[in-house]
């Protein structure tokens, strides 16, 4: 596990985001360069999309740990007085996909300038925006481990209260399931175990009573809570 502090914040490494983020890369391309920039690249964007997260909790005066790991990366916050209001915590949910489409807009009008560039610079530079918008974009879909989750859960927490566990728990199986079926057909075969994996967290997440403090939060690209312990993956 690496460790070390990045504006005042703690974050860690490990070994297993590597691994995978390397795994993906060995297997989407044949040259050793561009499988070691991918690498980079995934490990770039997806400590931005967390600092994004952690720069707004901490705004809000909480205090932030950021973790990188085999499902991606989550943002760890403790907020100082107890819960922050569900205004709050959806300006932190959605400032982690906010940041990464800034981040690939900023790259996208910078390389244009300064283009044309060797291969292995194009390659990279356009994943950085590839990776960074998609992957941002897609993190806002309503399924409850992603950004979009935390969003739909901090709305139905404000406007129903009493139903919103329920509302929520239909509106991310359903987007699970309508992102597994076009997956298949398009052949996205890692998007495809990813809705998979989603879907079958949140089905066993309907089978399990909810704590007091609300169901639990697992991300892919972000995981925010009242308490920084450790989330099991």
């Amino acid at each position: 596990m690496l460790r070390f502090n990045l504006f005042n914040m703690p974050v860690r490494v490990r070994g297993s985001f590597l691994l995978v983020a390397a795994l993906i890369g060995f297997l989407g391309v044949d040259d050793p360069a561009r499988s070691a920039a991918w690498v980079a690249i995934v490990f770039v964007s997806i400590l931005i999309h967390e600092l994004g997260h952690a720069f707004t909790a901490r705004m809000f005066g909480s205090q932030v740990a950021i973790e990188l790991n085999g499902l991606g990366g989550l943002t760890r916050w403790a907020a100082p007085d107890g819960e922050l209001t569900p205004g709050r915590r959806a300006v932190i949910a959605a400032a982690g996909s906010a940041a990464g489409l800034l981040f690939g807009g900023a790259v996208w009008l910078v390389s244009g300038r300064f283009a044309p560039y060797s291969p292995l610079t194009t390659f990279t530079l356009d994943n950085l925006v590839f990776v960074n918008v998609f992957w941002g974009l897609l993190n806002w879909l309503p399924i409850r481990p992603l950004d979009g989750g935390h969003l739909l859960e901090s709305l139905l927490q404000k406007v129903a209260p009493k139903r919103g566990p329920m509302i929520a728990r239909t509106i991310f199986t359903t987007t699970a399931v309508v992102a597994l079926v076009v997956a298949l057909q398009t052949r996205r075969l890692f998007i495809a175990v990813l809705a998979g994996w989603l879907l079958l967290s949140e089905l066993g997440a309907g089978r399990q009573p909810a704590a007091a403090s609300g169901l639990p939060t697992l991300s892919y690209g972000d995981d925010t809570e009242d308490e920084p312990e450790e989330t099991p993956l």
